[in-house]
C-alpha cells in the first residue's frame, strides 16, 4: 500500500520549512499551533497571495473595488513568501481565498482531504525556464541543479517533459551526474531563486513571472523557453476557496465570482494599467519587470517551437477545462516527485475534476459578464516538448 505524503513532502519537500505558527505571526492570519481560525460569515474576506503576476486577478479585484461593489467586505491581501506557507495557511483555515498551484490543490483535496475547493482557473501560461549565465541551453543543465517552486506544480510537470525531450534524467536527493545526463530537482521559494542562480548554486529555475523577467533584468540568467510553448494554454494557478468561505451564504460566493470575472477581464484588457497598479503596492518587483511579464510583444531570444501558441503571454480566464484536469493527473503519474502520489495515483483521472473543482459560480458570472471566457473548454490538450 502506498504511503500518504506528509504535509512537509506535499508543501515543499526537504528544503521547505513549514511555518504553521510563523505563517500567521505578524501577518494577521491567525494561525496558532495548526488550529483553524473559526469561520466568520460576517467577517471580511481574507486573501493571501505570493508576489507573482499569477496573483493579479485577486489583487486587482481588491485594488479596483470589485469585491466591495459586489457587496463583499475584504481585508487587505496578505503577501506570503512561499507555496509552503500558502498551503499551511489554507490547511489551518486562516485564509478564505488564494491563488494556488493546481497540482498542489489537487493533492491537498484528494489525498490530504483538505477542506478546500477550486472555484475555477486563475490564469493560463505566464511561466518560463530561466537558465544561468553559463547554461546556454536546456541540454547544458546536465550535472546541474534546477529549482522548481514545488513538487506539486505544473512547472515540475512541464520542466521534466522538457528535460526528457533533451535526453536528460531528473533526479532527487543526490548529486547529479553530467556523464549520465542527470539534473537534480530542488523545491525553492520563488524569492530565493534569483539569488541562488546569481550565486551559481543552481543552474536554472522554472517559476512564474515576474521572476523570469527579473532574472534577465538583473543579468543573472536568460529565459530559455516559456512553458506555454510546451503545454498550450495550460492553467497554472487556480482560485481556491477555504471550507469556511464555501459555507457562507450562496450570494456571497456569487459576489466573489462576479468580482473575479471582472478582474480577470481587466487583467486581459488593461495590462499597462494593471502593471502600474501592482508595482510598488502589491508586488515588490519594479514596474519594468511586471510590465514585461504582463505584456510581452514576443518571445525574444527564448526557444520557440510553436509560435502560433504565443506561449510567452500570460492570459486570464475564470473557468478550467475539465480535460486539462484529467490530463494533468495523467501527467503527474509520470512525473518524478519526492513523495508518493497517493490517491491521485489511483483515482480515475476523469473523476478528478468533479472531486476538486466547483466552478458553477464562476461559470454563471462569466455567462453574464464575459461570455468569451467560456470558449474552448472542450479543446484537446496539446503537449509538445
Amino acid at each position: 500500500m502506498i504511503a500518504r505524503p506528509t504535509r512537509r513532502a506535499l508543501l515543499g519537500g526537504g528544503s521547505a520549512t513549514l511555518l504553521a505558527g510563523a505563517t500567521g505571526a505578524g501577518l494577521g492570519l491567525g494561525v496558532r499551533r495548526g488550529r483553524a481560525a473559526p469561520p466568520d460569515p460576517s467577517g471580511p474576506l481574507r486573501i493571501a497571495y505570493l508576489p507573482i503576476t499569477d496573483a493579479a486577478p485577486l489583487l486587482i479585484a481588491h485594488a479596483r473595488g470589485y469585491f466591495e461593489e459586489a457587496g463583499i467586505e475584504v481585508a487587505e491581501p496578505v503577501r506570503l513568501r512561499s507555496w509552503a506557507s500558502m498551503g499551511e495557511a489554507l490547511l489551518a483555515g486562516s485564509v478564505d481565498l488564494v491563488h494556488l498551484l493546481f497540482p498542489m490543490a489537487l493533492q491537498m483535496r484528494v489525498d490530504l482531504g483538505a477542506d478546500i475547493r477550486v472555484l475555477g482557473a486563475n490564469h493560463v501560461d505566464g511561466s518560463a525556464l530561466t537558465l544561468g549565465r553559463d547554461v546556454p541551453e536546456t541540454a547544458a543543465l546536465a550535472g546541474r541543479t534546477l529549482a522548481i517552486p514545488a513538487w506539486y506544480s505544473i512547472h515540475n510537470v512541464i520542466v521534466q517533459q522538457m528535460l526528457r525531450a533533451e535526453g536528460l534524467t531528473p533526479v532527487v536527493r543526490r548529486t547529479p551526474s553530467a556523464t549520465r545526463g542527470e539534473v537534480a530537482l530542488v523545491p525553492m521559494a520563488p524569492a530565493d531563486m534569483i539569488p541562488a542562480l546569481d550565486a551559481g548554486s543552481i543552474g536554472g529555475y522554472t517559476v512564474a513571472d515576474p521572476f523570469n523577467a527579473m532574472g534577465e533584468a538583473k543579468g543573472v540568467g536568460t529565459i530559455g523557453r516559456f512553458l506555454g510553448d510546451v503545454w498550450r494554454s495550460h492553467p497554472c494557478c487556480v482560485t481556491v476557496a477555504s471550507g469556511g468561505l464555501l459555507r457562507r451564504p450562496a450570494a456571497q460566493i456569487d459576489a466573489v465570482a462576479e468580482a473575479l470575472v471582472r478582474a480577470q477581464r481587466t487583467c486581459r484588457e488593461d495590462r499597462e494599467g494593471v502593471a502600474a497598479e501592482l508595482a510598488g503596492t502589491y508586488l515588490p518587483q519594479p514596474l519594468p519587470a511586471i510590465r514585461a511579464a504582463l505584456h510581452r510583444p514576443d518571445a525574444g531570444h527564448a526557444q520557440v517551437e510553436h509560435p502560433d501558441w504565443h506561449g510567452e503571454t500570460i492570459d486570464f480566464t475564470p473557468v478550467l477545462r475539465p480535460g486539462f484536469t484529467a490530463r494533468l493527473v495523467e501527467e503527474m503519474r509520470g512525473t518524478l516527485l519526492d513523495a508518493p502520489l497517493g490517491e491521485l495515483d489511483r483515482i480515475d483521472p476523469a473523476a478528478a475534476h468533479g472531486l476538486v473543482v466547483d466552478d458553477a459560480a464562476l461559470r454563471n458570472a462569466a455567462r453574464r459578464l464575459d461570455p468569451s471566457a467560456l470558449a474552448g473548454l472542450d479543446d484537446t490538450e496539446e503537449i509538445k516538448p
